[in-house]
């Protein structure tokens, strides 16, 4: 393959899908000479495209390419024949292949993960785990600008905030997307232009994903019907929302580092803690609040990915609290805590809780030392769905749950700690589930009679810092679960038991 120029042009003068590449890489300053890249490779035409656009790149930016592809053992033996491609593919650009084959629906149903969720996770864990074994710089992935803009019409129609509709960045840390401005129609152009060669997936024509519908019925639909130039609009748009979106996170970044009081970890790589004066936060308007609260939590987390927008709001609720109020907290998931005391808002990794001062351990731990009580702001608890899974945003965890027929067979005290058999007529539902509160009694299976909640966790050496993470399962009248730990007495099975409410807990 030749060398890529700025002179390489498409049919009647449009600019060529390389040419667009190059300019996205300069304009986004995602690679320097002497760059290491890990192309992320299925052998379809986006990574195929992208493979041959590094290769032609690589004298003029002096890099080192690596390729990795993942079998991932799926359409009646198909995957393997695309991973025996691109194997063929690199020996033939000589580029060093790390390949892998994983049954990964098995994987995704044991991490209880969609199929396309969980296959995008596990692949870049292991594009991630590769580049840092081998000191490699970047990692290249084929998103172009159709993905961007099916990325923001999912976005759209979920509810996203100016964050989310700014669409899939062009860099994100060490990862690069070279194609994010490439058409592709300009890329499937090339290939035939070129003949080149690349696999066809035909579960991207089946509209079963929510991505494939927006893709195949409602971006033509929308195209047809109401207005053709409808792909560079909404580019437009997202460029626009991107660029303001950048100087809004830098805009609140800077006044969160004006105002808050930050602590690292020993090894100084982590922000561990965070303290923030209420009255600046309330005196900002609600969109500079938002940004605020989830630019404190992504300093503390790394990213966003598990945070949603009740949970902010959850937190905003914080700062209402009238003067003099009780002083409350929360744990949006299972690692964060967020606390308003004393005029402030304090919020820490319980991760690193042994890092912190005393007097903020105390804080997590027990309270300020005024002897305030602090309690879980309620954000409303959640039911349960009988036959189906709930999701446990607040302790990062699933339940699925399940109505069956007694077993007299099964011997039900032979059962993890994350499943619960309940006998579903002591039960009177609805069930629900919540964090312990003070006061909380119930008949823990096999003790002999009642007990407050909190002497159960003692008596059981739950650590102080973990009780807010068991989900307590409740029905109308009483505790029926404390969540990996004790079933109620009042719900066991018996041999007159005939209906069967089966609970498991799963780390989400």
């Amino acid at each position: 393959m030749r060398k890529i120029t700025d002179k390489d042009q498409g049919p009647a003068g449009n600019p060529g899908a390389e040419k667009t590449v190059l300019e996205a890489i300069r304009h986004f300053g995602m690679v320097k000479s002497g760059d290491s890249i890990l192309i992320s490779i299925s052998g379809g035409p986006d990574s195929t495209f992208l493979t041959h656009i590094l290769y032609g790149l690589r004298d003029e930016f002096n890099l080192t390419l690596y390729g990795y592809c993942l079998d991932h053992i799926t359409r009646g033996g198909r995957s393997a024949l695309d991973a025996a491609f691109v194997k063929k593919l690199c020996r033939k650009l000589d580029i060093r292949l790390f390949s892998e084959k994983t049954n990964v629906r098995k994987w995704c149903r044991a991490s209880r993960l969609s199929f396309q969720a969980g296959a995008r996770k596990l692949r870049k864990s292991r594009l991630e785990e590769i580049s840092r074994k081998y000191n490699i710089t970047k990692i290249a992935v084929g998103h172009n600008s159709d993905d961007n803009i099916e990325t923001f019409l999912m976005r759209l129609i979920r509810g996203a905030g100016a964050r989310g509709l700014s669409g899939i960045k062009p860099v994100s840390g060490k990862v690069i997307r070279p194609l994010i401005t490439t058409s592709r129609t300009d890329i499937m152009q090339y290939l035939e232009d070129k003949g080149i060669q690349y696999c066809v997936d035909h579960t991207n024509l089946e509209n079963v994903y929510f991505r494939n519908r927006v893709r195949n019925k409602l971006i033509p639909f929308i195209s047809e019907n109401f207005f053709k130039n409808f792909r560079s609009s909404v580019l437009r748009s997202i460029e626009i929302l991107r660029d303001e979106d950048i100087f809004l996170r830098k805009y609140t970044s800077n006044l969160l580092e004006d105002i808050a009081r930050f602590s690292k970890s020993r090894d100084g790589k982590n922000i561990i803690y965070i303290k923030i004066p209420i009255e600046p936060v309330l005196s900002s308007s609600v969109a500079i609040r938002r940004r605020l609260i989830s630019s404190a939590m992504e300093r503390i987390m790394g990213h966003l990915e598990d945070i949603s927008f009740k949970n902010i709001s959850d937190v905003l609720a914080l700062l209402r609290v009238e003067s003099g109020g009780e002083n409350k907290w929360l744990q949006p998931i299972r690692s964060l805590r967020v606390m308003r005391i004393n005029g402030f808002i304090h919020m820490i990794d319980l991760d690193h809780l042994h890092e912190l001062p005393r007097e903020i351990r105390s804080y997590a731990l027990e309270g300020p030392r005024t002897g305030a009580s602090l309690k879980i702001l309620q954000g409303g608890d959640l039911e349960v769905k009988i036959g189906g899974e709930t999701r446990l945003m607040q302790f990062s965890m699933i339940v699925k749950s399940e109505l069956v027929d007694a077993d007299p067979g099964l011997d039900y005290k032979k059962i993890r700690d994350s499943q619960a058999f309940i006998d579903y007529d002591k039960v009177r539902p609805p069930v629900r589930v919540r964090s312990w509160k003070d006061g909380d009694r119930f008949y823990p299976l096999g003790a002999g009679g009642s007990k407050k909640l909190q002497d159960f966790f003692i008596d059981s050496k739950i650590p102080v810092n973990r009780r807010a993470n068991i989900p307590v399962f409740y029905d109308s009248k009483k505790i029926i679960w404390v969540g990996n730990l004790r079933i109620d007495q009042r719900v066991r099975i018996t041999g007159k038991t005939c209906r069967i409410l089966s609970l498991e807990l799963f780390e989400k």
